[in-house]
């Protein structure tokens, strides 16, 4: 799973990657980046802490969240992100907008006042703009390679469900609004436009402002987005303190949870992701799979061999286990179970795969 930190420039998005991350990248609000930073966060899932516990293996390994941290885009109405960049962050699975909610004379008069709202539509347009141009261009050379004879039933499906999408670009509304047939997903999904990604908006704002966000907030979750608010320069200081000492600013503040941990939760929330587990001697793994995901693609995440020659999925679940003590416990009482290649994988389900290639 791939993260963008993309944003206005001095938004907080580094101060946001090092609270993210335990790094300490420069934040002088007179540096500026040329280049994205990229760490690698790991998600501690208690329930792999626990099944490694109860397996003792030799190695236990925990799934991995990718961050990257863009140089500032958007930084007036009227100016066009640097196409470089824009080819990066369209690589990620999802987008983490950070917003500057904070006041700062001397960045109010560089790039204009915090006015995250106005910010929000300026980088909506910019996306469907961007994306505008894409589909446009491939109806282009749909519409060429018919004058010449090429017109087979998969571009066929292709130019419609371009059509659709342009002509929703074209209302100025983001094609994650958009609800295409599964074959017309397909179709497209190799375009990776930068309005289909799913979107969290962060916004940044100083410690003693950050529980007057509200209905800011709430007026953002009224387009339809994931919103939160952060105090990061506070959090990436926390993120640099040992354990017990983090654990007591997070009381302060009437948190229960580190940034990390909480934006761990809101992306796997918002790409609808899950994990299911594989345990051994040998090792206990935590796997990441969008829901709904068949035994026989979960499989796949494992080795492409497995789904190959998969046969059956051997199946229980982490809560199951940890009720009845031990896969013998669950044997006895018939909660063991062989599942075939479309049973549905669920959240702590536990997986070992018969396969014959």
């Amino acid at each position: 799973m791939k993260l963008a930190l993309i944003g206005p420039p001095k938004s907080g998005k580094t101060t946001v990657f090092n609270a993210l991350t335990g790094s300490e990248q420069h934040t002088d609000k007179y540096s500026s980046a040329s280049e994205a930073n990229i760490g690698i966060v790991q998600v501690l899932d208690e329930r792999i802490t626990r099944l490694s516990e109860i397996y003792k293996p030799k190695k236990t390994i925990y799934a991995n969240l990718e961050v990257q941290d863009f140089p500032g885009i958007f930084a007036r109405e009227g100016e066009n992100p640097e196409s470089v960049i824009m080819s990066q962050i369209k690589n990620s699975d999802a987008f983490v907008l950070v917003l500057r909610s904070f006041a700062d004379s001397e960045l109010d008069g560089l790039y204009g006042d915090d006015e995250p709202l106005k910010m929000l539509a300026h980088f909506i347009d910019e996306m469907v703009l961007a994306d505008l141009i894409i589909a446009e261009k491939r109806i282009e050379k749909i519409e060429l390679g018919y004058k010449r004879g090429v017109k087979t039933p998969a571009i066929q499906i292709e130019e419609k469900a371009l059509r659709n999408i342009i002509q929703t670009l074209q209302e100025g509304i983001s094609i994650r609004e958009l609800q295409l047939s599964m074959e017309e997903e397909k179709a497209t999904r190799g375009f990776q436009f930068f309005s289909a990604k799913p979107l969290l908006v962060l916004l940044n704002a100083s410690e003693d402002e950050l529980n007057e966000k509200e209905a800011l907030l709430a007026e953002i979750r009224k387009q339809g987005f994931m919103a939160e608010v952060i105090a990061g320069k506070l959090e990436a200081d926390i993120s640099q303190l040992e354990t017990e000492e983090a654990l007591l600013f997070l009381a302060d503040m009437g948190l229960v949870a580190s940034f990390k941990d909480r934006l761990i939760a809101l992306s796997y929330s918002l790409l609808g992701l899950q994990s299911f587990f594989t345990v051994g001697a040998d090792e206990v793994r935590a796997w990441t799979i969008e829901k709904g995901t068949n035994a026989v693609a979960a499989a796949g995440k494992i080795h492409s061999d497995l789904a190959r020659g998969f046969i059956r999925a051997e199946c229980f679940n982490y809560d199951e286990l940890l009720t009845h003590g031990s896969e013998k416990a669950l044997r006895e009482k018939g909660l063991f179970r062989l599942e075939g290649k479309e049973y549905p994988v669920k959240d702590g389900d536990i997986l070992n795969i018969r396969f014959n290639v």
